[in-house]
């Protein structure tokens, strides 16, 4: 039986920390979507930006569904048989509702979550080609993220926020606090 974990939050949350510390101590699997947008894109040769890929991941989901994406992770995780795994970067509500009716009661979402200021000097920090490089181009992503997938909505349908508005040990803390609920015990 497989336990699957949906990670949503902003750009710079910090969900790919909190990814690779369930990796770490608990045998997760990390499935990005992200990375697999990254990786149509290259094969595809369009230079990767934030606004490319938020584009190319619109364009694909409507040429083949608002699906798409989060399909390619739940077809994964079933034909790789994992018992653990994260798919990081759920962004629309159905796409919640998608992993939902894929693995039930074995699946859950958190929201990672920090203060927009500090999500974008953490941005600054990582140096990626597709992030943005002022505070305005911040706020004009996030907003053009919030339009085009319904961040806010997905945000909702968390069942825990993880705040990572302080160090990493305090993240990691709040992370293992909730490891500790025993409405997770199956989980960690």
């Amino acid at each position: 039986m497989v336990k699957v974990i949906g990670l949503c939050g902003s750009i710079g949350a910090g969900k790919d920390v909190v990814s690779k510390y369930l990796v770490k101590n608990y045998g997760y699997v990390q499935l990005t979507i992200g990375d697999i947008v990254r990786e149509e894109m290259t094969e595809k040769k369009i230079e990767i930006t934030r606004e490319n890929s938020d584009h190319y991941s619109e364009e694909m989901r409507k040429k083949y569904g608002q699906d798409y994406f989060v399909k390619r992770c739940i077809e994964k995780i079933k034909k790789e048989k994992y018992t653990h795994a994260i798919i990081d970067g759920v962004r629309l509500p159905s796409d919640s509702e998608l992993i939902l009716k894929a693995f039930k009661k074995d699946y859950v979402m958190f929201e990672v979550n920090a203060d927009p200021f500090l999500r974008y000097e953490r941005l600054q920090i990582r140096g990626r080609s597709d992030l943005p490089h002022t505070l305005e181009e911040f706020d004009k992503q996030e907003r053009m993220q919030n339009d085009i997938f319904h961040l806010d909505e997905t945000f909702k349908k968390a069942s825990e926020v993880i705040d990572n508005g302080g160090t990493m040990e305090e993240l990691y803390e709040n992370v293992r606090e909730i490891a500790k609920n025993p409405k997770y015990k199956n989980w960690f």
